[in-house]
């Protein structure tokens, strides 16, 4: 079976609900035809190669009315999504050596399929962090993040929600002068998940606030 990304998944649940809203919106066959076939065009555009499994799932959007319609295309889509790795004790320790006591959240195999990255807050040293795939590994990172108490665009999923500030601390050589680089983003990274249907906004972020 293909799989796909859980951003892929996501972009393709996009057009799913652009098909259940267009029939909330309008009875014009002529137009419902056109939002199905640009919505099914866009999902099989979105990988190189498209399995006729996936095709024929994917073009499930037809029969898509209403919100049961959604709920049960998405059950049939959520079959193709590779999981994000489970994330152990021993990878965070081995991830953020420096980093004492501390906890991650655990995620069911079933959440995880939504996951681009494993996001969370530790309100006590006031600090977000990242874990992620990359490559053949595990990549992590932390900063220091700012809740900003009201809504804006999040620079990861460039959806709006509540947001904080994220920023990183870069030592430059030498030790003595140091750069800091930020971000606003999503103050609830689960959220900021399902909204990510493009991995290329969160690895252009990491690279932002890395550098």
């Amino acid at each position: 079976m293909q799989s796909l990304t859980s951003s892929q998944y996501h972009f393709i649940l996009r057009q799913a609900r652009n098909v259940m809203n267009g029939h909330t919106n309008s009875a014009d066959e002529d137009v419902l035809a056109a939002v199905v076939l640009m919505a099914i065009e866009r999902s099989e555009r979105l990988t190189e190669v498209v399995s006729d499994e996936l095709k024929r799932t994917i073009r499930l959007m037809d029969s898509i009315r209403n919100r049961e319609d959604y709920e049960e295309f998405r059950e049939r889509l959520l079959l193709y999504v590779r999981p994000m790795v489970e994330v152990t004790d021993k990878d965070i320790k081995k991830l953020f050596p420096k980093v004492k006591n501390l906890r991650m959240p655990k995620f069911a195999e079933a959440v995880r399929k939504e996951l681009t990255y494993l996001g969370w807050n530790d309100p006590g040293t006031n600090r977000k962090y990242f874990v992620f795939e990359e490559g053949d590994g595990l990549t992590g990172l932390y900063g220091q993040f700012r809740p900003s108490g009201k809504k804006g665009v999040c620079s990861i999923c460039n959806g709006i929600d509540e947001t904080g500030l994220f920023l990183t601390e870069t030592r430059h050589a030498g030790g003595e002068t140091y750069t800091k680089r930020g971000n606003y983003i999503c103050t609830d990274s689960m959220a900021c998940n399902r909204r990510l249907d493009d991995r290329e906004r969160f690895d252009q972020f990491i690279k932002t606030v890395s550098r």
